[in-house]
């Protein structure tokens, strides 16, 4: 057998040509394989039931790569190659030619097939599924010649191919078991479909089921349960999906739904994934497993997979889109919807201009909308994905003239790294709950990571626990006359001799063995006593279940890549508290999983724009607690002062301000506008209803950032980070809580 690839990805629909070219485009090494069980150039799915079908002349299929592509980005293909089996104790696939495939990491993306019926007469010519390109052509060659057609189904598909045909002037008639779009849980939407069909003279028998296909040379009738004998030149069945699992028998992975993939689409072998129609993923939006069976999906799946390939490690955090064209009707279903769900209509579907909030306890859990603006769409994406109770702005759902886009869907409070400045982190806090401003998320790094580890396992008091630990934390203060030599005698006498609860230094200890000799020393100090303080203050086991989301940075040392530790993603230890706070020379670098650790704030002291990449930014409240001040008015004056002033630089906070990628994305935005006014009126308003146009043209609700600044000054002494007297504590506590009230009275408001 040839040396194994590096990556194989069995399947070239949309989630394994986005995974292929995903990889290479995030740097992947070594050899990518793509395997495609059809004879045809990887293609475009969703116009085989539209577009492909209303056109008079054959429409060419839409490539989803081009060679070229394929090419530049060295990724083999092989066409008409069906994989028969997979050994994951080998890391070996065995193909239906006989090829044995080795892997290194493997991405099953095989999608579905359509469910057959195992009916009399079913093998005759004019019986069509329509899933693949071969089977369009069929179906296309039926319908030159056909002028009654039968659907069976009143699936998405079903109902988008009934259109279709009625659009080349054949006869429809849809056999459907129960209403139309029955699982929106919506009698007057399925009452509105049935009257658009009606209208276009497609007649709709519900309840109504084929039992016998009949036919000489041809299917030329469907007969029903209730006796009902159908003429017919052609049949097209859309009786749902199953998922493409059959080579995956006997090792464990499949299932009756799928591949079984946790949050991050890998299976229960680390080395294998899965993406797609064929993913049986957890889904963490609606708390549950399941599949998802459509294009917009299967992107995104692909391209996190491919990530997650690399070791990224990125949970699946995308609200689930449908979207599909009846007539002249384009219409979206975001989430997935419950009998038990309360329903709020917006606008008139008489009007085509409709949408419809599913709530569960005031959280919006799923909406369909049909011609409604993008931006609407997208806010409430949004508000799905992160879960926003809507108790005080629920009476605005129903008025479709009230704008959403005020609607705060979450608070962020970013916690920065500074030593003894995260005792002013502590009083900040403190005003912030004063003002019953609690965060939804707090994204901290180093003494950051601390205290919001803390604050996250303590949701409903996290001022007391704060202020313990801090009170445990400071050592007793030294006297002095002045001030500043105060706080200078206490930052070097901490220097000398620690903080007891908190680090030793190793000049202090007798070495046991030769490695603990200064010649091997790879930090000053010793954290054992971190460790401890830790584990008396944070309940590692709530942070699962917190209603706050902990997120904690640090640098892998050998990647240089700052990593973002999530309480919603991991399980959380002491180990990864302590490496975001693992600051060299003075502490050593802590391991986790066999991977090693410093402090995030050797790379970004504010982890705001990682936090923001994993939840969005969209409708953010965020609160930033500066340690560092950004501006001095003098000089400094000596070595000390050069050090700490250089330090204050390095860990200030900044917001990257792109105006150049800004523009460009607003340039770009106002040329597809006016693309879409050059088109026909129905293709415009088909277009922007679209996932894609919604996720890339509607304008996300803003951003409201507050900042808690700690005002230094210019006479502060060196190094007042390692100050961690009582008294100085006790003074940041107090400054942190006067500056955080003045910055909450000042701040912008909510709506």
């Amino acid at each position: 057998m040839l040396p194994p690839y590096e990556f194989v990805i069995v399947g070239a629909g949309l989630a394994g040509t986005t995974a292929a070219e995903t990889l290479r485009h995030e740097g992947a090494l070594g050899r990518i394989l793509l395997i495609s069980g059809e004879a045809y150039w990887p293609y475009q799915r969703p116009p085989l039931s539209k577009r492909f079908l209303t056109e008079g002349i054959s429409p060419k299929p839409v490539p989803l790569l081009s060679e070229a592509t394929l090419r530049e980005l060295d990724i083999e293909l092989r066409l008409s190659t069906r994989v028969s089996s997979l050994d994951v104790t080998g890391h070996t696939l065995r193909t239906q030619q006989g090829e044995s495939v080795g892997y290194r990491k493997l991405l099953i993306a095989t999608g579905s097939t359509p469910v057959r019926l195992q009916l009399p007469g079913d093998h005759l010519p004019g019986v069509h599924y329509l899933h693949s390109l071969a089977d369009a052509q069929a179906l296309r060659s039926s319908l030159e010649s056909a002028k009654q057609a039968v659907v069976i189904g009143g699936s998405f598909i079903g109902l988008e191919v009934a259109s279709s045909l009625k659009r080349r002037g054949l006869g429809v008639t849809i056999l459907e078991r129960d209403e139309l779009f029955g699982q929106l849980e919506t009698p007057l939407i399925s009452s509105f479909f049935q009257r658009c069909f009606a209208d276009q003279g497609v007649e709709v028998l519900v309840g109504e089921m084929p039992v016998a296909f009949r036919g000489d040379q041809r299917v030329d009738a469907v007969m029903t349960q209730g006796g009902r004998h159908l003429p017919c030149d052609m049949v097209v069945i859309g009786a749902g999906v199953v998922p493409v699992t059959d080579f995956l028998q006997g090792n464990g992975l499949a299932t009756e739904q799928g591949v079984a993939v946790d949050r991050f689409l890998q299976s229960h072998d680390p080395d294998v994934f899965a993406a797609g129609d064929v993913a049986y993923f957890f889904d963490p939006v609606i708390g549950h497993h399941h599949r998802v069976e459509h294009w917009d999906n299967a992107v995104k799946q692909g391209r996190l997979a491919a990530r997650n390939m690399l070791g990224k490690r990125l949970p699946y955090e995308e609200v689930s889109y449908f979207y599909s064209q009846i007539f002249d009707n384009s219409f979206n279903l975001l989430g997935e919807i419950e009998a038990s769900y309360e329903r709020i209509d917006r606008g008139s579907l008489q009007e085509k201009s409709f949408a419809a909030f599913y709530l569960s306890d005031d959280v919006p859990r799923a909406l369909f909308s049909l011609g409604r603006p993008t931006q609407e769409t997208r806010l409430v994406e949004t508000l799905i994905k992160h879960r926003v109770n809507l108790r005080v702005s629920k009476s605005t759902l129903s008025d479709p003239q009230a704008t959403l886009q005020k609607i705060p869907n979450q608070t962020l409070l970013i916690l920065q790294g500074g030593g003894a400045f995260g005792a002013f982190e502590c009083g900040a806090v403190k005003a912030l709950v004063e003002a019953h401003i609690c965060p939804d998320i707090v994204a901290g790094v180093s003494i950051g990571a601390f205290n919001g580890a803390i604050i996250a396992s303590h949701p409903d008091r996290p001022v007391a626990a704060l202020e313990a630990f801090w009170q445990e934390l400071s050592t007793p203060g030294v006297m002095a006359t002045d001030e500043s030599m105060r706080r200078l005698l206490a930052s070097g006498q901490i220097a000398w001799w620690g903080v007891p609860q908190f680090f030793g230094p190793r000049w202090l200890q007798v070495p046991a063995t030769q490695d603990q000799w200064p010649l091997h020393w790879t930090s000053l100090y010793d954290t054992s006593p971190m460790r401890k303080l830790l584990l008396k203050y944070v309940d590692f086991a709530r942070l699962k279940s917190s209603p706050i989301r902990l997120l904690v940075s640090a640098v892998e040392i050998e990647s240089s890549e700052l990593v973002l530790f999530d309480s919603y993603v991991d399980d959380l230890t002491p180990e990864h508290i302590l490496a975001s706070g693992s600051l060299p020379p003075a502490f050593p670098w802590t391991s986790v999983n066999g991977r090693h650790y410093w402090d995030g704030g050797i790379v970004s002291n504010s982890p705001l724009e990682r936090a923001m990449e994993r939840c969005g930014s969209a409708g953010k409240r965020v609160f930033i607690i500066d340690l560092f001040p950004g501006e001095r008015r003098l000089l400094p004056t000596n070595l000390l002062e050069v050090m700490s002033r250089r330090d204050e630089i390095v860990y200030a906070e900044r917001i990257r301000n792109d105006v150049q990628t800004r523009q460009t994305v607003r340039d770009f935005q106002s040329l597809v506008q006016e693309l879409m006014t050059e088109l026909p009126l129905e293709s415009a308003q088909r277009l922007r209803h679209q996932p894609r146009f919604i996720q890339l043209m509607g304008e996300e609700a803003p951003t409201v950032i507050t900042r808690i600044v700690r005002e230094g000054g210019d006479n502060e002494p060196s190094s007042p980070e390692y100050d961690f007297s009582s008294q100085t504590i006790k003074h940041l506590i107090e400054a942190g809580y006067r500056m955080g009230r003045l910055a909450v009275a000042t701040s912008r408001p909510l709506t």
